[in-house]
């Protein structure tokens, strides 16, 4: 297994200065795609990579394409590489980096899931974001008829780049917000295991949230609404799937 980090940017300098020290320790090559961050961002950006991580893969959008499409410049990159997996994480500290750890000992075991972490949340999570998780987890369930996605959302994920790339090269997926979760229900759809493992995940008092409220919602129905269609064209493949599962004899 050859591993990389990779890391979706936008406007994130603060909070990105404050990992990537940290984050270098842990030795994995970094993967950076900046997603056209404002010029003197992306100028600042390119000094602290060069001082903490001189050989890491740096790409740069000229334009915004939400985070989905920066994940998927990286994991395109990433491949042509050489990597065979990609750390998934975002570039404002949230994530508890002690958790890479707990995804590559799946990663290892399970070389061709996609391991996810399934967040660990302290008081810091408003109850906005807590309860919108379980709407989207109930939409995913209903779009995969399965409860094998434990959480859609969490940008903390390992994956298996052929299959992945397969996928996205398959597929027209989000490129923004809608990402996370779209591509899960699709990884489902075509068999892709799915492994969780918890990741402790907190909200900066001072982070930047760059979710637009009308564009990014908006694209997040229309996302949902292309995924249930999706589920009943699949409709009879999944129900048996869904009856197979139940009649499985349990293992005592």
């Amino acid at each position: 297994m050859l591993i990389c980090v990779l890391i979706p940017h936008f406007h994130h300098l603060d909070q990105f200065r404050q990992l990537l020290p940290e984050l270098v320790k842990l030795g994995f090559p970094l993967v950076v795609v900046d997603d056209a961050s404002p010029p003197q961002v992306f100028e600042k950006l390119s000094l602290l990579i060069d001082e903490h991580a001189p050989g890491a893969i740096m790409l740069r959008h000229a334009e915004n394409l939400g985070k989905g499409g920066a994940v998927t410049t990286g994991l395109k990159a990433a491949f042509e590489a050489g990597f065979t997996h990609a750390i998934q994480m975002d570039a404002d500290g949230q994530h508890d980096l002690g958790g890479i750890a707990a995804l590559v000992d799946q990663a290892i075991c399970y070389p061709n899931a996609i391991i996810c972490g399934k967040p660990q949340f302290d008081e810091s999570i408003s109850k906005l974001r807590f309860y919108s998780r379980y709407i989207t987890l109930f939409l995913v369930w209903l779009e995969t008829l399965s409860t094998e996605i434990r959480d859609a959302l969490c940008g903390f994920r390992m994956y298996p780049l052929q299959q992945v790339i397969e996928l996205i090269e398959r597929s027209k997926l989000g490129e923004r917000m809608a990402f996370d979760p779209e591509i899960l229900v699709r990884a489902v759809w075509v068999r892709i295991p799915l492994y969780f493992v918890p990741v402790r995940t907190i909200y900066p008092e001072d982070g930047k949230s760059h979710f637009r409220y009308f564009r990014d919602n908006l694209e997040i129905a229309w996302m949902h609404t292309r995924l249930i269609a999706g589920m009943l064209i699949r409709l009879p493949l999944l129900f048996w799937r869904m009856l197979n599962r139940k009649l499985r004899p349990t293992v005592q």
